[in-house]
C-alpha cells in the first residue's frame, strides 16, 4: 500500500457570501481540504492502477471536534497520527463583489467570537509514523523537515514566513523539498510579476514548481526543465475556499504513484479543484461522485516558453 501524508492545520470556517445563506462552523483549514482532495484523487487513480493508497493526516485535532473527525474518517482518512490539543481557530471568510477577506478570531472559549487576532496558533511537527510516506504534503511549514525523508515532499509555503524571510526562508526548506506549490499571492512576495517569481524559484532552488495562478491556471515547471500551463476550460465557481489546499492534496496523491509526471499530476489536481469550486466549503469534495474521464478531458495543457 502506498501512503500520502498531509501535514496541515485545521480551522472552523464561517462562510459568509453576499446574497447567499451563511454557513457557520464548517470544517476547514489545509488539513481538511487537502486530505479530502487527496482521497478524491485516489479514487480516480484506483481505477487506473490496482494498487491501493492510504491518505493520512497529521495535525492537532481535539477529541471534542467529533464532527470533523467523522467527516475525515468517513472519507477514509487515517487519523492515527493526529494529536489532541487546544481549540481549533475560527475564521470568518467574507466574500463580496468588492473582494474577499479572511478574519482569524480567537478560538479560546473566554474570548469574544468577533475579537480579531493575528495569532496563527502552533502545530506540532508532523508525525510520520515508523516509515516515511510515499508523498508528504507540508502545508505552511515554518521550519525545515525533520525525521524520515519521504519519496516526494511537496511544500505549500507559509505566507507569513515567506513575507518575513523571503528567499532565505525557502533556502532553509529546499534541501528536503522536491516540489514547491506557491500561490499567486506568495509569489508576489518575491517579485511583482508572479510568473517571473515562479521561474526564479526553480532557478534558485533547482526544485520543481507548480505555481497556482488562479483563473490563469497552474504554471508547471519540472526541475529537469520545460514549462506547461494547465487550466480548466470552464469552471462553475460557487465558492473558492480551500481551492489551493485541494489542489495541493490532489497533487500529492498523484505524485505518490510510480511514474506519474508533474504535468499529469497537475491535470488531475485541476479537475479536483473544479469539484471543490462547484460547492460551498467542503461539499464539492464529499459529494460522493468520482472524477470522470470527461472532466479530465476538460482540462487544457499547453507548453509554454520562458518569458
Amino acid at each position: 500500500m502506498r501512503t500520502v501524508l498531509v501535514d496541515g492545520g485545521l480551522s472552523r470556517d464561517h462562510l459568509v457570501t453576499v446574497g447567499r445563506p451563511p454557513r457557520y462552523d464548517e470544517p476547514g483549514g489545509p488539513g481538511v481540504y487537502a486530505s479530502l482532495a487527496a482521497v478524491l484523487a485516489v479514487s480516480l487513480l484506483r481505477r487506473r492502477r490496482p494498487e491501493s493508497t492510504q491518505v493520512a493526516l497529521s495535525t492537532t485535532l481535539p477529541r471534542t471536534d467529533e464532527d470533523i473527525r467523522a467527516v475525515l474518517a468517513g472519507a477514509g482518512v487515517d487519523l492515527s497520527l493526529c494529536v489532541d490539543g487546544p481549540a481549533i481557530p475560527k475564521l470568518w471568510i467574507l466574500n463580496s463583489a468588492q473582494g474577499r477577506r479572511i478574519v482569524r478570531t480567537a478560538a479560546a472559549a473566554t474570548a469574544h467570537e468577533l475579537d480579531e487576532t493575528d495569532d496563527p496558533g502552533t502545530a506540532p511537527p508532523a508525525q510520520q509514523g515508523t516509515t516515511a510516506p510515499d508523498a508528504l504534503l507540508r502545508c505552511a511549514p515554518v521550519r525545515a523537515l525533520e525525521g524520515h525523508r519521504p519519496a516526494v515532499t511537496l511544500v505549500d509555503p507559509d505566507q507569513r514566513s515567506l513575507a518575513a524571510g523571503g528567499w532565505d526562508y525557502l533556502a532553509e526548506l529546499t534541501p528536503r523539498t522536491d516540489v514547491y506549490l506557491p500561490s499567486r499571492v506568495q509569489l508576489t512576495q518575491l517579485d511583482a510579476d508572479p510568473v517571473e517569481a515562479a521561474w526564479e524559484l526553480r532557478r534558485r532552488t533547482g526544485r520543481s514548481v507548480v505555481a497556482r495562478l488562479d483563473v490563469e491556471g497552474s504554471l508547471v515547471l519540472p526541475s529537469d526543465g520545460g514549462a506547461w500551463r494547465v487550466a480548466a476550460r470552464t469552471v462553475d465557481v460557487e465558492e473558492t475556499t480551500g481551492a489551493g489546499d485541494s489542489h495541493a492534496g490532489a497533487l500529492a496523491a498523484a505524485l505518490a504513484q510510480p511514474g506519474m509526471t508533474l504535468v499529469d499530476a497537475t491535470l488531475l489536481a485541476t479537475a479536483v479543484v473544479a469539484r471543490n469550486l462547484a460547492g460551498p466549503g467542503i461539499s464539492g469534495l464529499i459529494a460522493g461522485d468520482e472524477i470522470t474521464e470527461n472532466e479530465l478531458r476538460g482540462i487544457r495543457v499547453a507548453e509554454e516558453e520562458q518569458p
